[in-house]
């Protein structure tokens, strides 16, 4: 099982757009602010979701792809915590589902607060990549979570405390 950090840049987020629940992500943007740890958000590499992805979204994709070559991982849950951190100049610690195994091994780390409990633990890595499938089709476009987070910035979607910490 492997975690890194990534970029806003690096993850294709999911399209629940725009956040449903502010005062989650609020609750998340003040953690980002005060340094303390956010759970891991899982995520699986491209090149094994692009192969689950239907012929219209693939072709979607492929358009996304020319315009954000360094977004590498599509996000399976988090997009609160996402936000948060993007929005507090933060780093993305994700946690990198290569494998069944590594989402067993992620399931261990829920008792240590390193993960989330999450309906992605209840599936295999096959599953979750269909799962994408399914719910791109319901709104067939992408963005990276920068994208996402700027979009919501630009259109005052935020909370009127955070749009005062990161500008108009």
């Amino acid at each position: 099982m492997k975690t890194v950090s990534l970029s806003s840049n690096q993850i294709i987020t999911l399209n629940d757009y725009p956040i449903q629940h502010k005062d989650i992500m609020m609750k998340y943007y003040t953690k980002c602010r005060a340094g303390q740890k956010i759970p891991f958000i899982p995520v699986i590499k491209k090149d094994k979701v692009k192969k689950y992805l239907n012929n219209r979204l693939l072709k979607e994709f492929k358009k996304f792809e020319l315009k954000n070559k360094k977004a590498k991982y599509f996000m399976l849950d988090g997009s609160h915590r996402t936000t948060a951190l993007t929005l507090a100049g933060c780093k993305i610690a994700v946690i990198i589902y290569e494998t069944d195994n590594n989402i067993k091994e992620a399931k261990k780390l829920i008792a240590t607060g390193q993960v989330r409990k999450s309906g992605t633990l209840r599936y295999n890595l096959e599953e979750n990549c269909k799962i994408l499938n399914e719910h791109f089709s319901k709104k067939p476009y992408f963005m990276t979570v920068k994208q996402k987070t700027e979009k919501m910035i630009n259109e005052k979607l935020l909370p009127k405390f955070i749009i005062s910490c990161v500008g108009p």
